[in-house]
């Protein structure tokens, strides 16, 4: 276990202390202080519904919840804010995240022959691609998170879950919001939102963000760049008209652009002795690390949804998107890698369309969904890797000697290191959908829901790096849904589920023979209660599942030569769990939140195909048997100038393997707190200001954030120290 665990909490993150935030609605609502907890509205099932009427394990975070934890990306959720889902920052490209859901993740997402494990939506439009996903959000509605296998309500497939990001839509009044942002590590984040007034139907909406900090992480190169500094810029216009009574048209343009440097690697152990080992977190670089440039992701991308009510019982929508992401990595691991200071330059580019049909019915005691989709993508993805440090000596006959500029020449191998060319291409075609029927017996109290998803994928590739070599899979499959879920009262209701997804097969572009895996399949039995009680003053949601993972794609260390593989699994991988929301409403203007998840995962040993067969221990990764956060909201009483609104979350989790396969090395068990000191309603004529004071990581925590185990030595990097600063928002 970790020696920099806060003071006063226990190692071993029993059930008790690690019980979680589950999502908190209401806690910064200034115009009441009632002793209720609210309810909250989700649309995961394609129609707007209460989340306790919702027989799907999904947590939310609201608008409020959202700004109270500083979640203004998705990778500020990385430290367990929803403990079933747990996010990491790849290792070479800051702005591609690591995203697994009950243990199921890839681990290597920034291969564009490949798809991850966790759909990611935009206001319901799938992103084919990690890179960019942690671009700042600048008017987030909500977050939503599936948890288990989608594909009967979603566009995409998806093995291990789904987010989708809700964006707030205009609102047809005349509005400004304005807020600044400043905190240590010189950190600055500015947001606008500009709503126009409705005219002729229409209504526009303006949003821009730009957010930026210093590494904390000093290199001691002059005039380079600094480890874990970011820059970020980005636009949106959204637009809605009211076409008539019966059609409504929503669309909008998204463009920005993320400069980030990549994460500090130490070396926790060393294996050869040069080096040497790391054992803390540092802040300053050990070895002038140059070139270090920022990676650059691009991206914009259109969004069109056209819903028509063809009649009272039936919606039909048209969901049209185009996305482009261009990325530019710049990576260079001289201070802990010994190959002579590998330096990483890729280019990826990559475009996507996606066209989905909903229809939306109910029918007497029928309520159903069904949907047509289709998706293509294009990609490129060059490699060059070079080198800029003379770890042993073999160039210059003096070790640790910096190479300048970097040389492509690889000591190793003899021989320049070779341009990797990958162009990839895409398409999926699905159809599917799922009705609940509810009988005439009981007391209408029983709901059956039956669903399925037919999908047909096709995936091509090739690369040139030493000579030229071509991928191609065609691959379809059935998926099912059966959910039976019971009202026992008006409160407390009890499901249980099977349901399938899976993820299609794929191509790692690092494996030395280039031949592709297969399908992976999950499945779930799940049951679960979503209940109310003490007057409305507390909610409690619980689910139990059991996955069973059904040729899970692996990777693993191909020794001779060295290369990364990805076979899929032989034995069946199986991750059992449980968990249970809580939020209860104390007192007026208390809301108190508990979220814990327990996850037992089975990886069997594999036969390795690349050792003769022979039996071998493989990891699960991003897979705690515990993790946990909880939340503390009190709005005191209204003050003649405003009203204080306070706010205390910790997250923790218990150790868990950085990356799967046969490589090891473990992540230990770590808990952090965070506050939020915030003073709303004051008033200044017809506007209004708020203020606010928070502090992330308060006890200033080590935390080894994400490692990769190699021959030469382990390496890991640390999580963000403690951050704090001050927000000012004003809107009228």
């Amino acid at each position: 276990m970790s020696e920099h665990i806060a003071a006063g909490v226990l190692p071993g993150l029993g059930l008790v202390t690690l019980l979680a935030a589950a999502p908190l609605t209401g806690a910064a609502a200034a115009e009441e202080r009632s002793a209720t907890v609210e309810e909250i509205l989700v649309t995961v099932e394609k129609r707007e519904k209460s989340l306790q009427e919702t027989p799907i394990a999904v947590s939310v975070l609201g608008a409020e919840q959202l700004e109270a934890r500083g979640i203004t990306s998705l990778d500020r959720l990385e430290t367990g804010v929803i403990p079933s889902l747990n996010i990491l920052p790849f290792g070479t490209t800051p702005s591609t995240l690591v995203v697994a859901i009950r243990g199921n993740g890839p681990i290597d997402p920034s291969q564009v022959t490949r798809d991850g494990s966790v759909a990611v939506y935009q206001d319901g439009f799938y992103l084919g691609r990690s890179q960019g996903l942690s671009l700042e959000l600048a008017d987030p509605e909500r977050i939503e998170v599936l948890r288990g296998p989608q594909g009967t309500l979603y566009g995409r497939n998806a093995t291990g879950g789904a987010i989708n990001v809700v964006s707030q839509k205009p609102s047809g009044e005349l509005g400004l919001r304005q807020t600044v942002s400043h905190g240590n590590y010189d950190a600055l984040r500015t947001v606008t939102t500009l709503n126009l007034p409705e005219f002729s139907g229409f209504s526009l909406k303006f949003d821009y963000i730009h957010s930026e900090r210093d590494g904390w992480v000093d290199n001691t190169a002059p005039g380079e760049e600094d480890y874990y500094a970011f820059n970020k810029d980005g636009g949106r216009i959204s637009l809605n008209w009211k076409a008539s009574e019966d059609l409504n048209v929503d669309y909008f343009y998204e463009i920005g652009e993320i400069e980030a440097t990549q994460i500090y690697y130490q070396l926790a152990v060393d294996n050869i002795g040069i080096i040497g080992p790391e054992p803390d977190r540092q802040d300053t670089t050990r070895f002038p690390i140059a070139p270090l440039d920022p990676t650059v992701t691009d991206y914009e991308m259109h969004g069109l949804t056209l819903s028509w009510t063809a009649s009272e019982s039936l919606t039909v929508r048209s969901l049209t998107s185009y996305r482009e992401t261009d990325e530019s990595v710049r990576t260079n691991y001289g201070g802990v890698l010994y190959f002579n200071g590998l330096v990483i330059s890729e280019e990826i580019e990559q475009e996507q369309f996606s066209q989905e049909i909903q229809l939306v019915g109910t029918h007497d005691r029928l309520e159903w969904v069904a949907g047509l989709y289709y998706f293509e993508e294009d990609a490129a993805q060059d490699t060059q890797n070079s080198f800029s440090l003379d770890s042993f000596g073999f160039l210059t006959g003096v070790p640790l000697t910096p190479i300048n500029p970097p040389t492509t020449f690889d000591v190793f191998t003899g021989a320049d290191a070779p341009l990797r060319q990958i162009e990839s291409r895409a398409e999926s075609r699905a159809v599917y959908g799922q009705a609940t029927w509810t009988p005439p017996l009981l007391d209408d109290r029983l709901q059956l829901t039956l669903g399925f998803r037919y999908t047909d994928d096709d995936r091509d590739a090739s690369r040139i790096e030493v000579g030229r070599q071509s991928f191609n899979l065609e691959t379809d499959r059935f998926d099912p849904l059966v959910t039976l879920n019971y009202l026992w009262s008006d409160t407390v209701s009890t499901y249980a589920k099977f349901s399938s997804a899976y993820r299609v097969g794929g191509l790692n572009v690092r494996s030395v023979s280039f031949e592709g895996f297969g399908n992976e399949v999950a499945e779930t039995f799940e049951v679960g209660l979503k209940s109310s009680f003490w007057d409305n003053r507390a909610v409690l949601n619980v689910a139990l599942f059991a996955t069973d993972i059904k040729d899970a794609q692996i990777d693993f260390v191909d020794p001779n030569p060295i290369g990364l593989e990805t076979i899929n699994a032989a034995n069946t991988v199986q991750i059992d769990g449980a968990e249970i929301e809580l939020t209860v409403a104390p007192l007026p203007g208390l809301v108190i939140g508990l979220h814990y998840t327990y996850l037992d995962g089975d990886m069997p040993p594999q036969p390795n195909p690349l050792a003769g067969g022979t039996l071998e221990t493989f990891n699960l990764s991003q897979t705690p048997e515990h993790a946990g956060s909880a939340t503390v909201d009190y709005t005191f009483p209204p003050l003649p100038f405003g009203t204080l609104i306070a706010h205390v979350d910790m997250t923790a989790t218990d150790e868990y393997h950085f990356v799967p396969g046969n490589m090891t090395q473990d992540l230990d068990s770590y808990a952090l707190f965070n506050a939020r000191l915030t003073l709303t309603d004051i008033n200044i004529g017809n506007s209004s200001l708020v203020a606010a004071l928070w502090a992330r990581n308060i006890f200033d925590t080590e935390y080894v954030l994400y490692g990769a185990p190699r021959a030469a030595g382990d390496l890991e990097a640390y999580g963000t120290p403690r951050t704090y600063g001050f927000d000012l928002t004003y809107q009228f």
